[in-house]
């Protein structure tokens, strides 16, 4: 049997692409998700002046399409179709191939980048399991988005350096000026980039150890750890959050900070939340600021995760009086999510403290961390990212270069700060 057989044995109506089989020397395999995405090509002819790794590459494009789209939509589909099929066709080449996928009826109650997503990574993972290889790795990227030259081999060398990764996280960064959007867009992007920086940034402030990004564009998985997961999921939107905090919890999982992904800024209206949504609310709001969550929330998640420790051998009467102690809003947080009962569960099934650990921050979660800012938002409402920010910096020490720096200056130190490793 080969290593991923269970994983497609629960795959009900899973049909291979039907695109000849697979060279024995492949190592990555890009997946792109791809509605309504007229420039789709740019995006192809990005990955495709890459430098190449010594592993084999191909591309798996999914151009997808709800059955209740308009036939306007449709047909212009069908000619994305046509054109990617061309390009292709004249750009695969040996150790560099592209592969379209087309589902232009998908139900509408799945239909989405979940399921589309998850439609290119189980055809990854196909190919992968025949060749037998669980060592394969599924890159995640955009239809709008471009990467640096070194993308693959930058990948590559990490790999290199760490054969256990499981996963990496792969450094982004959004055009923040140019022509091609309205000057709103791009000021609206520098904030929802710091937003995200602040976020990552402050979370790992805290101690939780499972602080990574998560964008759609700019993430791979290991095969094995892919299908041992139970692949990707459905969702309409946040379906990178979702899967992601599966995999890294499992431990070595990586970034990759010597290269770059470029995520496009523009607004969207096909998912509730993220990027194209963020972007469309700041316009729509015509606010010169983006609220974030107030650092008092992180100063109460530091001093919890801080105790988590010595948990692992009190009593249940002394976890009681311990997380009696703890202030508002957090003491409300963890009665409503009956923590002295869950703790008292994981505690019984630690055989030790690292243990114990391990296991309490697989139910304290990333979902749990974003639960508890929004809880604690009552309490420490929102407040404008800037300041946010020079509250991070100050707080770390770090040296701000000018007296009144501007969203953009800001943003530049965030990103260096990001950026200051190879490999985490």
């Amino acid at each position: 049997m080969a290593f991923a057989d269970h994983y497609f044995s629960k795959q009900k109506g899973f049909i291979p692409c039907p695109d000849g089989p697979p060279s024995g020397q492949l190592r990555f395999i890009v997946v792109i998700p791809a509605c309504r995405e007229p420039n789709l090509v740019t995006s192809l002819e990005s990955l495709n002046r890459c430098d190449q790794p010594r592993g084999h590459v191909e591309v798996i494009v999914v151009l997808n399409l709800s059955e209740n789209a308009s036939s306007a939509d449709y047909n212009d589909s069908l000619k994305t179709a046509e054109e990617t099929r061309q390009w292709m066709k004249e750009h695969s080449r040996p150790g560099f191939r592209f592969i379209l996928i087309e589902e232009l009826n998908l139900p509408v109650r799945d239909a989405g980048v979940g399921l589309a997503r998850k439609t290119g990574m189980d055809q990854a993972l196909y190919r992968f399991n025949y060749l037998d290889n669980p060592g394969g790795f599924i890159l995640s990227f955009d239809a709008d988005s471009l990467c640096e030259s070194n993308y693959f081999t930058a990948i590559e060398s990490v790999l290199d350096n760490f054969p256990n990764t499981r996963g990496l996280n792969i450094f982004f960064e959004h055009p923040v000026k140019g022509t091609e959007y309205p000057e709103t867009v791009y000021r609206g992007i520098i904030l929802y980039e710091m937003h995200l920086r602040y976020l990552n940034l402050m979370i790992r402030s805290t101690g939780f150890p499972h602080a990574f990004h998560t964008v759609g564009s700019s993430f791979c998985v290991k095969a094995e750890s892919y299908a041992r997961e139970g692949g990707m999921n459905k969702k309409k939107a946040g379906e990178d959050f979702y899967f992601l905090h599966k995999i890294i919890p499992l431990g070595e999982f990586r970034e990759v900070n010597n290269t770059r992904v470029i995520p496009s800024p523009r607004e969207s209206d096909r998912v509730p939340f993220g990027t194209g949504a963020a972007i469309r609310k700041f316009i729509a709001s015509e606010d010169a600021d983006l609220l974030t969550y107030s650092p008092e929330c992180f100063y109460d998640l530091a001093l919890f995760f801080s105790r988590i420790p010595e948990l692992s051998h009190l009593t249940d009467e002394e976890t009681a009086v311990s997380l009696s102690l703890f202030g508002e809003p957090l003491q409300s947080f963890l009665n409503g999510i009956s923590a002295l009962e869950s703790i008292r569960e994981i505690r019984a099934n630690s055989g030790s403290r690292q243990a114990f650990i391990n296991r309490f921050y697989r139910w304290f979660d990333a979902f749990r961390i974003i639960k508890f800012l929004n809880h604690a938002s009552v309490r420490y409402p929102q407040i404008p990212v800037n300041k946010a920010v020079l509250v991070y910096l100050k707080d770390t020490g770090m040296h701000i270069p000018v007296d009144d720096p501007s969203a953009f200056e800001l943003l530049t130190i965030l990103r260096k700060i990001e950026r200051s490793g190879t490999a985490r």
